[in-house]
């Protein structure tokens, strides 16, 4: 399935003295906090030069870069890439398989997810079996939930088989997906919602097109896929389509164009015609009943731009989210701002994070009830209750700090604060659809979470205490909630 990973003395030491679970898998998937911020230390230092914020992150071009990287003149940086090159190596394996199971407890459901978050609910029991050859992969992930918050005890979530096919991935199942460069939300597909079931196409190695025409784009990938929606909403069947294009032109910068749309179900047109109408914005954003009747679908189109300076000393990032179109271009725009700088201090190796996000739509002023929001897709952008997109879901201001990574004995930890206005249009007095929250209001959010590997498995503990936030499942003021989980490998 992939390139050959030349294996030398210095990879041999970094197997030998890094241990912990890992699956095998030709990509990284959302739930490991650490994992991530030990590559964006990496790609910061330019040891890493292929696009990596779409998640799924393919292994290929993350290793292939290592492999060129010499380590030994980066103190700072070799903790960061003994741990990915340990991990990746281990999940390439095409001999290997591995298997694990978790048990997972908490005082409550997961109510605000954010990347690297691997619980949703009160209780859980996870069966886990991954795979991987020259062709061919696969993960049968088997939960069976106590209380779940959407009534489904038994679900297969991150399940799939994949395929490879030249420098292409291909698979079938339900993988969550990230796509920006956010780390407490993303604005336009995250995984705070469950993963929906489907097909995907991603390109394995990101490597320079010599082609004259998009020569200019440095290190490239793309990513596609068509998934179902859940059958009870406004307009059952639906169909969820996403498109994403990344690029590396310099090293300091990566730009990612973006794009997602709740397209036909029941009653709705789903023919050819309606699918170009689609990707090109043809007949979209209709203002006439007569006109909605063929209305292609629910567009979402989306930038972000991370931008590296070495003067710096960190990034700072933008996404940008248009709800509608005007002018074949994506208006009524959301956005999201953030810095991030890699952490190497006396007792912590990783990543500090600053981010803010708005989901009321700008233009000359703070509109509501529009993003994540449809007149024909009345549910929303949302699946099974929760919205696909932002943490927050619509008309939120929120401003949160973090910090996630290694502590000098291995254990890895985060902690986030985050602080703001929560569904502002139902402060306003305003019905609105939302996935948090009925009432709105301010409120206080404070998570911290403390990882500890072995050779067996991993051990967790997690809490969080929110302040003044109301919510559609009765939880009142001052909440307090506590959890844990327990992984054991087999391999």
């Amino acid at each position: 399935m992939l390139k050959r990973i030349k294996t030398t003395k210095k990879l041999m030491l970094v197997l030998l003295l890094t241990a912990g679970p890992s699956v095998s898998e030709p990509w990284l998937d959302t739930r490991d906090a650490g994992l991530r911020a030990d590559i964006e230390r990496l790609s910061a230092a330019g040891a890493v030069t292929v696009p990596i914020n779409t998640w799924p992150l393919m292994w290929s071009g993350i290793l292939n870069d290592l492999e060129a990287f010499d380590a030994q003149q980066y103190p700072n940086l070799q903790a960061s890439y003994g741990r990915v090159m340990a991990v990746g190596s281990r999940a390439l394996r095409t001999t290997a398989y591995s298997a694990s199971a978790k048990l997972s407890f908490a005082s409550d459901s997961e109510l605000l997810r954010h990347f690297g978050g691997d619980s949703r609910d009160e209780g859980s029991l996870r069966l886990r079996r991954s795979g991987l050859s020259k062709h061919f992969a696969y993960n049968l992930e088997l939960t069976q939930v106590n209380n779940p918050w959407d009534g489904d005890q038994t679900h297969y979530d991150n399940s799939y088989f994949g395929f490879a096919w030249r420098n292409w991935i291909g698979l079938i199942g339900k993988i969550e997906k990230w796509w920006g460069p956010g780390w407490n939300s993303t604005l336009i597909l995250s995984n705070n919602a469950r993963p929906t079931p489907g097909l995907m196409v991603q390109r394995n190695y990101s490597d320079k097109s010599e082609l004259p025409l998009i020569k200019w784009l440095g290190p490239w990938t793309t990513s596609l896929f068509v998934s179902k929606l859940d059958d009870q909403r406004h307009i059952d069947n639906a169909k969820l389509v996403g498109m994403t294009l990344g690029f590396r032109p310099r090293q300091s910068v990566e730009i990612n164009l973006r794009r997602t749309a709740q397209w036909g179900g029941e009653g709705r047109p789903e023919g050819l015609k309606s699918f170009i109408e689609l990707v090109t914005g043809i007949a979209d954003n209709c203002e006439t009943a007569e006109c909605r009747v063929d209305e292609p679908g629910n567009q979402l189109g989306a930038i972000d731009i991370s931008w590296t300076p070495a003067w710096l000393g960190g990034t700072v990032y933008v996404q940008s989210v248009g709800e509608d179109e005007s002018g074949a271009l994506p208006s009524r725009s959301s956005r999201q701002y953030g810095f991030k700088k890699g952490l190497d201090t006396r007792f912590i190796n990783g990543q500090l994070f600053i981010e803010h996000d708005n989901t009321s739509t700008v233009s000359f002023s703070n509109h509501y009830n529009i993003l994540y929001n449809h007149g024909i897709y009345q549910t929303g952008y949302r699946y099974q209750g929760r919205v696909i997109g932002a943490t927050w879901d619509n008309d939120s201001k929120i401003t949160s700090i973090g910090v996630m990574g290694y502590l000098n004995n291995g254990d890895a930890v985060e902690a986030r604060l985050s602080r703001g206005d929560i569904n502002k249009e139902s402060i306003d007095g305003a019905p609105s659809l939302h996935s948090i929250t009925t009432q709105g209001g301010a409120f206080n959010s404070l998570s911290a979470k403390w990882q500890r590997s072995f050779t067996w498995g991993k051990a967790e503990v997690q809490g969080r205490y929110i302040d003044s936030l109301l919510d559609e499942f009765g939880r009142q003021d001052n909440h307090l909630s506590i959890g844990g989980s327990l992984t054991v490998q087999f391999e």
